[in-house]
């Protein structure tokens, strides 16, 4: 190993223990050093999204790194040089800088090289969700037309509010919408209700679209919809057409196909022949992979093959900024002050934030009054005791269980399998918060238990959603559902 390449593993080594792992993974773990000298560490990396992202984020963390190995104040120069393999010694010249506006294609280019393309006979076609220059005299397959409300076309990157809940999905999405295919495939968003998943993925689509390239979008309810159809109606052959010969395709809330194991394979097929002919796959949930119940060991491989991130809640800078791009949009002025209060009243998702606003906007054009702290209050405040009165024992239960994919008679019954107990612990620790039930009534309700039971289960699902940790991930999600989606 020479002088160059053992300082940056070190380099490498330092900055993985100080940022998260899909991060790490994503812009740094990939790059290589390509020259050293006594003034500066030339890196390679894969793409131009990628050094913009380094120079603007990491720089810095990176140069203290190299300064506290080597002792020295080297100064960092990245250069795109697309794929490229590792153990590939390579000189720095001036063509390197030519080089980089065109490193997208030649990723593509190198990728194209080893794959014979298929040949397409048929192509899905409408005004929304496809746009494709193939030739117009072949046969076109119109889609359901479900589809055509599905991407809206003012979802954009352009308005989208970036913030620390959002930064790395945001770039994920990016540059996916910039090398469909090539960097990150499949891409996987997952998070809870109202967070922006849906304006990421319909951006992408907007983008690609205007590439000139062919997009279907769909929710997980349609794939399996149109697959009992085309199965029932024996046109499995139509069916493969529309699903395996886009350019882009996106299943909204993959989550929903858990438990159905004939869904599962004809993702699964799916899947691998848009992968194997480099087209884009986007997926989207309210959990990641690995807490999808009753999902193919396989299928969760496919997933976690490529890049997975997530969107949390807001924090305060961030719903500020979307309440003020709303109003921009919809040519509305509030006072900051007033935007402040709205932000600090509501915080857990995007949706919510906006039809608070909504709410406000229309009681002032409608009756012509004045915008104030107090009128707030109260609009935010109603809504919100109208929303704790439509949860209820069953709709916890009920919600919980759509979650995880089990059963309701699993949960009252005597069964302590680990995914069931884990469920029935999150019941009983929602119960006691959102409805103040006591411990022997939680119990009563869940198949006659013990109040010491309950008390147990309550306190671990305490103790855990303190920590950052998946049981945190889990609650908020349900939560998310229960006051949202009613």
């Amino acid at each position: 190993m020479d002088e160059k390449q053992r300082i940056w593993n070190a380099v490498l080594g330092e900055i993985e223990l100080n940022i998260s792992k899909p991060q790490f993974n994503t812009w740094i773990k990939n790059t290589y050093p390509i020259h050293l000298d006594n003034k500066e560490i030339v890196v390679s990396v894969s793409s131009t999204f990628t050094k913009d992202w380094l120079l603007n984020k990491f720089n810095s963390d990176i140069l203290k790194s190299i300064q506290k190995i080597t002792g020295q104040a080297l100064f960092v120069r990245y250069v795109v040089q697309g794929v490229v393999k590792k153990n590939e010694s390579s000189s720095v010249d001036n063509s390197n800088e030519r080089k980089e506006s065109n490193s997208i294609k030649s990723v593509i280019d190198l990728k194209s090289k080893k794959i014979e393309q298929k040949a397409i006979n048929n192509i899905p076609q409408n005004n929304y969700s496809y746009n494709s220059n193939f030739n117009q005299s072949q046969n076109v397959i119109i889609p359901n037309q479900n589809s055509n409300a599905l991407i809206r076309s003012n979802y954009t990157f352009d308005n989208f509010i970036v913030g620390p809940s959002n930064e790395l999905a945001y770039a994920a999405a990016k540059s996916v919408a910039q090398n469909p295919g090539t960097l990150y495939n499949p891409l996987f968003i997952y998070g809870g209700v109202g967070l922006g998943k849906t304006h990421l993925i319909q951006s992408i689509a907007n983008s690609v679209m205007s590439q000139g390239k062919s997009v279907l979008y769909v929710t997980s309810d349609e794939f399996i919809s149109d697959l009992m159809k085309s199965i029932g109606g024996k046109t499995m052959d139509s069916f493969k057409r529309r699903y395996r010969v886009v350019d882009l395709l996106i299943i909204d809330d993959i989550q929903f196909i858990q438990g159905k194991e004939g869904t599962q394979q004809e993702v699964f097929n799916t899947f691998n022949e848009l992968y194997g002919h480099n087209k884009q796959i986007i997926f989207t949930s309210d959990r990641p992979p690995s807490a999808i119940q009753q999902l193919s060991d396989r299928l969760k491989s496919r997933f976690e093959g490529g890049m997975i991130v997530d969107v949390t809640t807001p924090e305060f800078e961030t719903r500020v900024a979307i309440l003020k791009n709303k109003c921009v949009q919809k040519n509305f002025n509030i006072d900051d002050s007033i935007l402040h209060v709205i932000a600090d009243k509501v915080r857990s998702n995007v949706r919510e934030l906006e039809g608070a606003l909504n709410k406000i906007i229309a009681r002032v054009q409608l009756l012509n009054i004045e915008i104030t702290p107090d009128l707030v209050d109260k609009l935010i405040e109603g809504a919100r005791v109208h929303t704790q009165r439509s949860i209820s024992e069953q709709s916890i239960i009920d919600t919980v269980c759509e979650h995880f994919g089990i059963k309701k008679e699993d949960i009252m019954s005597k069964n302590r399998k680990k995914a069931i107990s884990y469920a029935r612990q999150i019941i009983m620790f929602l119960l006691r918060e959102e409805l103040k039930l006591s411990f022997p009534n939680i119990g009563q309700s869940l198949g006659g238990r013990d109040h010491s039971t309950v008390m147990h289960a309550y306190n671990k699902v305490s103790k855990d959603f303190k920590k950052d940790s998946p049981t945190q991930q889990d609650v908020n999600l349900i939560k998310n559902k229960l006051y949202n989606e009613i």
